[in-house]
């Protein structure tokens, strides 16, 4: 542009011209470049920042020259590279372009590695958002149905307790109903290992029991009987004393007993008072079917391991079936001596002197413990009495002998009060016998 600004004089020559020029600003002298000194530092520092002579020119096949010269290397190789496009980062021929203008802010090429990093800050847009899954995705759905089985077996449970039978036989019924439909379901998707065991296993052991509230034994018998024929169950072979309670209703003993022993197999030692109340619930039964002396061998069974009231009190019994007295005899004071785990009435005992302590005491004098003690030693008194009255005439000679055996077993125990009762028994028992003075 400077060039085209200057006119020619006539009288001018060309060299004169050139000459003038260059005395009016050496800057623009492209002759003695290679010896300028500054020219030279600010082309070996901008060529030791460019491409290996790997790398192509883009569009071409041609390696890129390195830049030895003003003329040769700055003209042919970095005004296509560096003007001809604009630096974007792209890839060009499967070689990624260096980012070496903005090396000095930070930037890496690892950091940018497999990324479009773009230097002149184009928008591109937001980022696409995360999908969501759909709230009608089948397995949601059968998480819903889940949730609405369990809530359906809480129902039932509540109502039955409330005393409304009725409704709780038909929340059970509609929560196996959804239950199998679950199951289908999960069925479509899922392996067999999937499926919640224990959630079946809730609703139909639910739906028995609701049977068997609503006297539907037939239908909770095959309820009962779909848990325990299924192996994936692993304790559902307990269930067997239901069945045994169930025939046990119905005076089906033959049945209720063979459950029962059933049950006694699957129940390990560890559960010693489980199967305590299995042993008790055969030998009723059997003393229902007139075995005697299998019920016998069920309760001596309880006594040796366990004793309580109403084994002991039935084992008499069974000698008294079987008329034998000393067994009676013997069984008697088993009975007597059965623990029943209750403090007496010493301990309400007033304290004169202490007004703190005869305050706690009045205050646990009638609390629902208290009561209940009260309530398990009314129950031993009444076992004693009868077993006394019915074994008194069949254990000696005379009612009046067995009485006085009797008399002097329970004054050795803690039920001495009880010896006056039996006293008293003695004396109307001779007043229905019309032996007055007696």
């Amino acid at each position: 542009k400077m060039m085209q600004n200057v006119h020619l004089a006539p009288e001018s020559n060309e060299d004169d011209l050139y000459s003038g020029y260059n005395d009016y600003n050496p800057m623009f002298d492209t002759e003695d470049l290679e010896n300028d000194v500054a020219f030279q530092q600010a082309a070996r520092t901008s060529h030791g920042r460019r491409p290996p002579v790997t790398a192509k020119i883009p569009g071409t096949s041609s390696p890129r020259p390195l830049a030895t010269g003003f003329g040769a290397g700055f003209c042919s190789a970095t005004l296509p590279s560096s003007m001809g496009r604009p630096m974007t980062g792209s890839i060009q021929d499967g070689v990624s372009r260096p980012m070496t203008a903005v090396q000095a802010a930070g930037y890496t090429k690892a950091a940018v590695r497999g990324s479009s990093f773009d230097p002149l800050g184009q928008p591109r847009g937001p980022a696409s958002p995360l999908e969501k899954k759909t709230s009608d995705s089948l397995e949601e759905k059968m998480r819903q149905l889940e949730k609405k089985v369990n809530e359906l077996v809480e129902e039932s449970c509540v109502a039955n307790s409330c005393g409304d039978l009725k409704l709780a036989l038909e929340k059970a019924k509609e929560a196996g109903r959804q239950e199998r439909e679950l199951l289908r379901q999960r069925e479509q998707i899922a392996p067999p290992e999937s499926i919640n065991l224990d959630l079946t296993y809730t609703v139909l052991l639910n739906l028995a029991s609701q049977y068997v509230a609503n006297e539907m034994y037939a239908e909770a018998l095959t309820t009962y009987q779909v848990i325990v024929k299924n192996k994936m169950f692993s304790n559902g072979g307990i269930l067997k004393v239901n069945m045994g309670n169930i025939y046990l209703k119905q005076r089906n003993y033959s049945k209720a007993i063979k459950f029962y022993r059933m049950a006694l197999d699957q129940i390990t030692s560890s559960h010693k008072q489980m199967r305590i109340k299995i042993m008790e619930n055969i030998g009723v039964a059997f003393i229902k079917t007139g075995q005697y002396f299998d019920a016998i061998s069920s309760f001596e069974e309880i006594m040796s391991i366990s004793p309580n009231l109403k084994a002991g009190f039935n084992l008499i019994l069974c000698y008294f079936a079987i008329g034998n007295g000393e067994q009676m005899k013997k069984a008697f004071k088993n009975l007597i001596d059965v623990p029943l785990e209750v403090d007496y009435e010493d301990k309400y005992i007033l304290l004169n002197d202490d007004l703190h302590t005869n305050l706690l005491i009045e205050a646990i004098k009638n609390d629902s413990l208290s009561q209940i003690e009260r309530e398990r030693k009314s129950l031993a008194e009444e076992y004693i009495m009868t077993a006394a009255k019915l074994i008194a005439p069949a254990i000696e000679t005379s009612f009046a002998v067995g009485y006085d055996w009797c008399v002097d077993v329970v004054k050795g125990s803690h039920y001495v009060e009880l010896a006056n009762d039996l006293e008293i028994n003695k004396a109307t028992t001779y007043l229905r016998q019309h032996n007055f003075n007696q």
